[in-house]
């Protein structure tokens, strides 16, 4: 087993170098940087599990509270989003229908 989570390490180096190198310099609400973590958060929990790995595990949980973070800020944004949408349609539909109600002056 010590051997096989060395080999596991040996194989992290490069999954690593990619996020350090490419993925950081992405935005953080980024999908494709979000993707490559949850790729490295299930690398990390199989490689505790099989290899009872303390470091992977860690790695894992570490990486996980970072990202849940950052899907909670994006959801909270797209929220407010819908939010500012639906009071925006309630106030032209309000107009509309005042509208509507004036009499108008037609020739």
């Amino acid at each position: 087993m010590a051997f096989l989570r060395f080999q596991y390490r040996l194989a992290r180096i490069p999954l690593q170098l990619v996020e350090d190198i490419a993925v950081s310099q992405l935005d953080e609400q980024a999908p494709s940087r979000l993707a490559y973590e949850q790729f490295l958060i299930y690398c990390d929990r199989a490689a505790a599990y099989i290899f009872n790995d303390e470091n992977a595990a860690r790695r894992a949980a570490d990486l996980k509270r970072h990202t849940a973070a950052v899907r909670i800020l994006i959801a909270r944004q797209q929220r407010r989003a819908h939010r500012d949408t639906v009071v925006l349609l309630a106030e032209q539909r309000a107009r509309f229908v005042e509208n509507r109600r004036r009499p108008t002056d037609r020739a």
